[in-house]
């Protein structure tokens, strides 16, 4: 009697399974719409829920380093470009303002 009542069971399953693939478009399209606006649903909440953590800085939140990098410029390399460019920036103004430089 217990294996008739399992058996009954899974032929009524199968049968709401059969009659769904069933060709019946007013129940897919209603099944479709169901199952997307549950989807949308979930998501908007979800949305929501990230949107109130990040607000409270619970999430996604970047630590700011406090130490400081290294150095990457060598700074008496430095100065002496920039020494350089002077003693050139002076050349060309005493080039400019000596016009008998190059006369005789």
């Amino acid at each position: 009697m217990n294996t008739f009542l399992t058996i009954t069971r899974i032929k009524n399953l199968l049968k709401i399974i059969h009659n769904f693939f069933k060709i019946n478009p007013h129940k897919h399209w209603n099944a479709f719409l169901y199952f997307f606006f549950i989807l949308v649903s979930f998501s908007i909440l979800f949305s929501i829920y990230l949107l109130y953590q990040i607000k409270s800085e619970n999430i996604f939140q970047v630590k700011a380093k406090e130490q400081a990098g290294p150095v990457l410029l060598n700074e008496s390399l430095l100065k002496s470009t920039l020494n350089l460019q002077e003693k050139k920036a002076n050349e060309v103004l005493k080039i400019k303002n000596n016009t008998s430089l190059y006369t005789e």
